[in-house]
């Protein structure tokens, strides 16, 4: 057996590291890995434990070993010191989940997903998901997994990415932002164009797109700090309001209604950019996160913590009613309306939160979920077919 030290000491501290293991009696080598980790192991805390086989397969991550290093590390460590041979990790369940419900297709993680975007069927036009990664690049898929074009982006510091036909020419566009600004982006990865805050430091956010003034192409509505701005599909400004104070959240809601939060009450936008009505408080110190049927009197309102929640609507089992997907490090949950559980997905690697929506791939009823897990790649779940249940117990997915 064989222990390897990788240290993420900055530079400047690595001439401490023969001092610390003098000091604390350590016996092992020590590799310096940088401040940036080591590429590909997905980890983001220290210390973190991979544990390798003989023949260098995977055989646990960190998340194995949290509060419980000793006992789960000596369960393996017989069969591995033995030379047996290893499954590998878990690395994820369904916990819970409607009948006939399972993985419908599996795109590997090359590198890993900073996000991705599923732009909805329209007219003749199918589905089209959208991902972007941590090597830059801007892959497209089809409702059924199929790799439709990729390109590499020139700019490496993009991270949030939204799909959606800004000019209505019926080809999608993808708007790539960071942290001052976005990058309109074709299906070839080319920069239309930008738009940048100019420096400033206040927080940058995409609310949503929305036809405001009726020519049949869509605003990008963003905030930054407490200013809201329209902008046209192509540069140029429709308007802007720099009269709120204390703006926690702008969203665009299934209705191209804008939102949008000042201190803890709500307010609803005109195409203008001016205030309706007096708007509905949010509770306590909460941000507004969506709703299930947005201008319905039977609509319910998610509320959760501000730049936090990872929330989302869809129809999973195809009853007419919008369930709730929460997103967190660990695993992804669909909620009824009524707070129940109607899916459980476990993610083991809790370091790295998972991405996920509700969307519908095929066109029949019921959406399906698609997730990207940390170690795994781009997976598309639904309904299988009509009969019998997933499996019995927990079914789990290795790797080596």
């Amino acid at each position: 057996m064989t222990l390897l030290a990788l240290s993420i000491d900055r530079p400047e501290d690595q001439p401490k590291i023969p001092a610390y293991l003098k000091k604390y009696g350590l016996d092992c080598r020590v590799l310096l890995a940088g401040e940036e980790g080591l590429e590909g192991y997905n980890f983001y805390a220290a210390s973190s434990l991979f544990v390798v086989d003989r023949k260098g397969l995977l055989a646990g991550i960190p998340s194995q070993y949290y509060f419980k290093l000793e006992e789960e590390l000596g369960k393996q460590l017989p069969d591995l010191l033995a030379g047996r041979p290893t499954l590998g990790p878990i690395l994820w369940s369904l916990e819970s989940a409607p009948q006939g419900f399972g993985e419908l297709w599996h795109v590997p993680e090359e590198a890993p997903l900073t996000n991705f975007a599923v732009v909805p069927a329209s007219g003749k036009h199918a589905v089209e998901i959208g991902a972007l990664d941590a090597s830059h690049h801007l892959k497209r898929y089809s409702g059924t997994g199929e790799l439709l074009g990729e390109a590499t982006l020139e700019d490496e510091k993009l991270y949030g990415l939204r799909g959606v036909d800004l000019d209505g020419d019926g080809i999608n566009e993808w708007v790539a932002s960071k942290d001052s600004g976005f990058q309109v982006l074709d299906d070839a990865g080319s920069v239309y164009w930008s738009y940048s805050t100019f420096g400033d430091s206040k927080f940058f956010e995409i609310g949503g797109f929305a036809d405001l003034d009726r020519d049949g192409r869509k605003e990008i509505l963003v905030r930054s700090g407490d200013t809201i701005r329209a902008l046209h599909n192509v540069p140029g400004l429709l308007w802007k309001n720099e009269t709120l104070k204390d703006v926690k959240a702008l969203l665009v809601d299934g209705r191209q209604s804008i939102q949008v939060q000042t201190g803890d009450t709500v307010h609803r936008l005109d195409a203008q950019g001016r205030i309706m009505g007096p708007g509905f408080r949010a509770p306590g110190r909460t941000v507004l996160l969506g709703e299930t049927l947005p201008g319905s009197q039977r609509s319910l309102r998610a509320f959760g913590a501000a730049y936090r929640s990872a929330l989302s609507f869809g129809d999973l089992d195809g009853d007419g009613r919008k369930e709730i997907l929460l997103v967190s490090r660990g695993g992804v949950t669909v909620y009824t309306q009524d707070g129940s559980i109607l899916l459980s997905l476990l993610v083991a690697e809790s370091q790295t939160e998972p991405r996920a929506t509700l969307a519908d791939l095929d066109g029949k009823p019921g959406d399906e979920l698609i997730v990207n897990i940390p170690g795994y790649g781009l997976v598309a779940l639904g309904m299988k077919s009509t009969q019998g249940k997933v499996a019995a117990g927990r079914p789990g997915w290795r790797s080596p």
